[in-house]
This record gives C-alpha cells, sequence and structure tokens, in this order.
C-alpha cells in the first residue's frame, strides 16, 4: 500500500492554504490553493474524491500495488516520516 501524507505548505500569516500531497516514494502527486485547511483537505481529497484518480495511477504505476492510504500532516516539519523522506531526498541530490 503506498502511503501518500497530505499538508498545508503556506507558511503562517497567509489566507490562503497550499497544500501538498508526497507519496512515500517522494513524488509531489497534487497541490491545490485553498482559502481553509478543512477545504485543504477536501481539495486534496482527504475528505472527498477529488485526485484519488491520479493517486491510484501513481500507486499501480510506480509501486505495483492497487491501494492507497492518505494520511493528514498537521505538522509537516516534524512528522518523522517526512523528515526521513525530506533527509533522503536532500542525500540523493547531493549524491
Amino acid at each position: 500500500m503506498a502511503k501518500i501524507y497530505c499538508f498545508v505548505n503556506s507558511g503562517a500569516g497567509t489566507n490562503w492554504q497550499f497544500v501538498l500531497s508526497v507519496c512515500e516514494c517522494g513524488a509531489t502527486l497534487a497541490e491545490h490553493i485553498s482559502s481553509s485547511e478543512n477545504w485543504a483537505k477536501h481539495d486534496i481529497g482527504l475528505t472527498s474524491d477529488w485526485k484519488h484518480e491520479h493517486y491510484q495511477q501513481h500507486s499501480t504505476e510506480k509501486h505495483q500495488c492497487e491501494p492507497f492510504e492518505l494520511e493528514w500532516v498537521d505538522d509537516p516539519a516534524n512528522h518523522q516520516a517526512l523528515r526521513a523522506l525530506d533527509e533522503r531526498l536532500g542525500q540523493e541530490k547531493g549524491a
């Protein structure tokens, strides 16, 4: 099962929410600008079926598996899996 992390990446003090979905493999799968965190969850597919076709296609083609799991991340800077992914991708760029 492919794990897909969804989170707001706007920074503080903005009226708009820039939301991303990133697969555990490091691929950015979707981006959206929403008016609130609740709409961001909907627009990225956490509380709706938006983007699910795209997530399913990625999961099938890149991970040879059908299901995917979406996880909302409230604090991406301190999320263990996202930090490890960021570190791994940084090392790959430096190699």
